[in-house]
């Protein structure tokens, strides 16, 4: 890359991040509900968030040990044969794009717990659970999330687009932090993430009245996915593979769906996972 469009990419950096920031200080100054919908005090939204913090991390060394130790899941061939894997340390910008991700996080969390105890759309009683709105919510929940985040993921490697957001979230080719290298991204990422399970939220609350139970459900199963995605171990499952993101960080054009790869096969941008290549004794 030339030094002079390296300059050119640095200032639209600057200037994209410059009016994101002043977006959302003017959404902060017209709409500051949007950030406290529970109307917490200070000390009870900070202890909130700190409470929402050592949830995640538990639940993302639960997901690790469910996997290593119960089911006594296999690591990637990548991570045990061949050339051994070059992992990227987390940099100080890394740092900060975590930390303004957890604070989006816990305003997400406030406005979905918000959305389930006041919606009409959204049942709390036991009573209604039946297998529409649980069984065929999950199922709504989940196509409708790839229905949108694919295609939001693909656009984001355009060329123009890429080096100023979803460049960062690729410094590791083969992820294996879990939640740190699945929520290691670009503040805009980390929206863009957020509407694409609002959308799935949304859907299946009006076209199947999903239930509060299978929301929350939805919720922790598409966290620990997501977590899985950016693991080690070769986990599969109807459909799903972890293989399946790591070629996308290795190769970065292919699979762009995160779970189910049907958006790849009808844009032609599915791989099959390969392995490390291995030297031949002789």
């Amino acid at each position: 890359m030339s030094v002079d469009r390296r300059k050119i990419q640095q200032l639209q950096s600057v200037v994209l991040d410059t009016c994101t920031a002043c977006a959302v200080g003017t959404l902060f100054y017209y709409k500051p509900e949007f950030f406290n919908p529970w109307n917490l005090s200070l000390f009870q939204w900070m202890l909130g968030g700190l409470a929402i913090r050592g949830a995640i991390n538990f639940y993302d060394h639960l997901v690790v040990f469910a996997v290593d130790s119960i089911f006594n899941q296999k690591f990637l061939p990548t991570r045990t044969t061949g050339k051994p894997v070059r992992y990227v340390d987390l940099d100080m910008q890394s740092i900060i794009f975590l930390s303004i991700n957890a604070v989006h996080e816990w305003i997400f969390v406030q406005r979905l717990c918000h959305y389930i105890w006041f919606s009409p759309d959204v049942s709390l009683e036991i009573e209604d659970i039946g297998l529409l709105n649980t069984v065929g919510a999950l199922v709504v929940m989940f196509i409708v999330l790839d229905l949108c985040y694919a295609p939001c993921h693909h656009i984001l490697h355009m060329s123009a687009i890429y080096p100023l957001i979803h460049k960062h979230h690729h410094r590791q080719h083969f992820p294996t932090r879990g939640y740190l290298d699945a929520g290691n991204e670009h503040p805009i990422e980390h929206v863009i993430g957020v509407l694409c399970t609002w959308a799935s939220v949304l859907s299946a609350a009006h076209i199947v009245n999903a239930h509060a139970v299978v929301i929350f459900l939805f919720f922790n199963i598409h966290a620990a996915l997501a977590m899985l995605n950016h693991s080690p171990y070769d986990v599969e499952f109807l459909g799903y593979s972890v293989a399946n993101h790591e070629m996308h960080h290795r190769k970065f054009t292919i699979n762009y769906a995160q779970y189910c790869m049907w958006y790849d096969h009808i844009m032609k941008t599915y791989a099959r996972y390969e392995g490390p290549m291995i030297k031949k004794q002789i």
